[in-house]
């Protein structure tokens, strides 16, 4: 069997991999006669599209190298038939620990140590107004997967309230309660932190414009480590000059890399980080571990059985 693995994939993971009947391509081996025999692909990159657009190809797999699937052709795969498996539930730990530490700098005031550094000054004052703590905030976080779940765990661990939004309301582990999209508007107002790990669908994209945020007041922080389109920028900039949000961290955009003209840059009410939320020495064993587990699957089965994708719903 000839597997292919895409240039999206570190080196590092590369080793270690079952052996037995399995022969592994890699962007410079791959040839042109091989996109017709190749069966399972690793990541993706042009050569995994060339082999989708290949004619009478044996392509029966794809192990996504991320959790989030959007940049996938997601009806291309549909239309072939072709299984494609995620990484959920890898990058958990490690941006929850993230959203966490956007809280705290906020909350911390971290704006005071970076600012007194940059200018080689001691501020001694009492900002009494500034400082606040993470017990007894109120979290609304959209999305109750296991990055969701974690996110709650953590907060709850702080002695925050956590309620989850998802699409039909059901309930979900770590969460103290749940509500469906379409049920929030009544407790928007009372949540201190929003965070949005949602995928990326058409019902996502754009989900917090200017309607959404124009139902707050007095938001203390907008987070946003799901994916960039899902937030309007132009709403959330209105929204922080407005006042409707006092504070804003975000990891993804609606464009990457943000570009160095972007008004973002200028507020200082806003953390970027570069799309490195997930990020952490311990999540590549981890995305390693998934696939080695499927392909072991796939092997014995003919399909993998772990974190299958629903194409419809793009999640």
């Amino acid at each position: 069997m000839k597997i292919y693995i895409s240039d999206q994939i570190p080196k590092q993971i590369r080793t270690n991999l079952p052996k037995d009947n399995v022969t592994y391509l890699n962007s410079s081996s791959i040839t042109k006669a091989d996109l017709k025999e190749i069966q399972v692909a690793w990541g993706y990159d042009h050569h995994v599209q060339s082999l989708l657009d290949t004619p009478h190809h044996q392509l029966k797999w794809i192990q996504s190298f991320s959790a989030g699937i959007d940049y996938f052709p997601k009806q291309q795969l549909t239309d072939q038939k072709i299984t494609l498996t995620n990484t959920s539930g890898v990058h958990s730990e490690a941006i929850a620990n993230t959203v966490l530490l956007y809280a705290l700098y906020f909350m911390r005031d971290m704006n005071l140590a970076l600012n007194m550094r940059r200018q080689k000054q001691w501020d001694g004052s009492r900002h009494y107004e500034e400082l606040t703590l993470l017990s007894n905030k109120k979290w609304l976080i959209f999305g109750t997967g296991h990055i969701g779940q974690e996110i709650a765990r953590e907060a709850k661990a702080l002695g925050g309230y956590t309620t989850g939004v998802n699409h039909s309301g059901h309930a979900a582990t770590n969460f103290d309660d749940t509500v469906a999209d379409n049920a929030y508007s009544n407790i928007i107002q009372d949540a201190d932190i929003i965070v949005n790990i949602l995928p990326l669908t058409p019902e996502t994209t754009h989900m917090f414009d200017h309607q959404f945020f124009n139902q707050l007041e007095h938001l203390y922080l907008f987070i946003n480590v799901g994916r960039g389109p899902s937030v309007d920028t132009s709403a959330l900039m209105q929204a922080l000059d407005d006042g409707r949000v006092k504070h804003a961290a975000l990891d993804v955009f609606e464009e990457e890399p943000l570009a160095s003209d972007s008004p973002l840059w200028d507020y200082p009410q806003v953390l970027i980080t570069p799309h490195n939320s997930a990020v952490s020495s311990e999540m590549l064993p981890g995305v390693q571990d998934v696939f080695v587990h499927n392909l072991q699957t796939f092997l014995k089965d003919g399909h993998p059985d772990t974190n299958i994708v629903d194409l419809t719903r793009g999640y």
